[in-house]
């Protein structure tokens, strides 16, 4: 039997190598499949975008400041051809130019005479990452300038490196610059916190025990919601009802809380009006007047002989008890009291309308914290030229960096610390933010 010798020549006569050249069944239906399902794409992609327009490719969810524009892209979104407003899905946020922006809102430059380039809006404030705040930015925004601040003319009069609260940020400014004179110029008036923090003190008609809201109440808006500062502490509503400024046993009418001028015509008129409708009790008084055993250092006052002189004494006693004892009890004086009938001089009482003017605080978002949490010296401060603002220690206990504006939730005392909480880029906070740019029936979905 002879063996069949095969080579590699004759094996590869056996296949068609011009397979690939003709269709199969198979490789035929793969084609049509394909080409039928392109068309479908293109054909419903084309359809939905002239029924839905741009938001079919949409970038995400508006904020909830620009909700009310509804699906009206192009009011933002410059279109491709103008004389169209279609605009693409591709890369929508870059084409966003400041114009359209500044139609409805008014950003005043930041530091025109310090910066030499301005961002785009569209670089800081995101559009379609949700219903956040589109003030909520991010802080590379400010730190790619104040992480290495350099002045164009003159000295830099602010910190020169700021790259986080948390990390690198200097202490607030009243903690940090005031010289002792400039303290007690805000603080001239003599008040004890610890003292007035006590339990059970003597109170109008019964003991009672002071809170920090007592005397400190929030600002109210002009749609009667709380504001974001704190008013000024009021005599009136805080003070008068413990410490009266009675100066005389025959009235019950006490002395206004102004200036010692106008203290001085009011008591003067009140115990005159007293003389004439009472003068049988003058006379009693002239009378019987007592001797006195003036105390050391002190001037005697002269017997008064008839009605005229027995006001001038009732005034000089009356005012005696309002200049030591009432009005001195709180406001210090740079000169003794008079004995020749002129007014001392105390020193003015400046309230800040606002320890911070060049950063944002805003109490409300703070109610369920403890005033006390916040201002940790006020429980125990004596002096009356302490500055009792949080430091930026207390802050940071809860402010810490561990959170950001579209970040995860995180665990119970971990706030936000963005830039954007405290400081505003566009001028000052309470300057108009919107104009009157748009009729409603453009920005509705109408």
């Amino acid at each position: 039997m002879t063996i069949r010798k095969r080579t590699t020549k004759i094996v590869a006569k056996r296949h068609d190598l011009n397979y690939f050249k003709r269709m199969s069944p198979v490789r035929a239906w793969q084609w049509w499949l394909a080409a039928v399902a392109l068309a479908a794409a293109t054909l419903w992609f084309g359809t939905t975008t002239l029924v839905r327009g741009g938001t079919l490719l949409s970038a995400g969810p508006m904020s909830s400041s620009h909700a009310v524009f509804g699906e009206r892209c192009e009011l933002c979104h410059v279109p491709v051809v103008k004389a169209t407003n279609w605009t693409p899905g591709l890369g929508l946020r870059r084409r966003v130019p400041d114009s359209a922006c500044l139609r409805c809102h008014v950003a005043e430059p930041h530091h025109p005479a310090e910066t030499t380039e301005h961002p785009k809006c569209s670089s800081c404030h995101e559009e379609h990452v949700g219903a956040t705040h589109l003030a909520a930015t991010k802080d590379a925004g400010c730190t790619q300038c104040h992480a290495h601040l350099e002045a164009r003319g003159g000295a830099v009069t602010v910190a020169r490196e700021v790259s986080s609260f948390a990390g690198c940020h200097p202490e607030f400014r009243p903690l940090r610059t005031e010289t002792e004179s400039e303290r007690a110029a805000a603080t001239a008036l003599v008040f004890n916190h610890a003292e007035h923090m006590k339990a059970g003190l003597k109170g109008p008609s019964k003991p009672v025990t002071l809170a920090c809201s007592t005397c400190h109440a929030a600002t109210m808006g002009t749609d009667g919601r709380q504001g974001d500062g704190m008013q000024p502490v009021d005599f009136e509503k805080s003070c008068r009802s413990c410490h009266s400024l009675e100066f005389d046993r025959h009235l019950t009418a006490q002395a206004p809380h102004k200036s010692p001028e106008v203290v001085h015509a009011f008591v003067v008129a009140s115990l005159a009006e007293f003389a004439r409708s009472h003068p049988q009790v003058v006379a009693a008084e002239i009378r019987d007047w007592p001797r006195q055993q003036p105390l050391p250092g002190m001037v005697a006052m002269a017997t008064p002989r008839n009605e005229q002189q027995w006001l001038q004494v009732s005034v000089m006693r009356a005012e005696a008890i309002l200049w030591r004892e009432k009005c001195g009890l709180c406001h210090r004086s740079d000169m003794a009291l008079p004995t020749d009938g002129g007014l001392p001089k105390y020193e003015a009482v400046s309230q800040p309308a606002k320890w911070l003017p060049g950063a944002v605080f805003r109490h409300p978002v703070h109610r369920a914290v403890a005033c006390e949490s916040c201002h940790t010296k006020a429980l125990s401060s004596v002096g009356e030229h302490e500055v009792l603002m949080p430091t930026i220690a207390t802050c940071r206990r809860c402010h810490d960096g561990r959170s950001s504006p579209q970040g995860p939730a995180l665990a119970a005392g971990h706030a936000e610390s963005g830039c954007f909480l405290c400081h505003v880029y566009h001028g000052h906070e309470d300057a108009a933010l919107t104009v009157a740019g748009l009729p409603l029936d453009r920005l509705a979905r109408k």
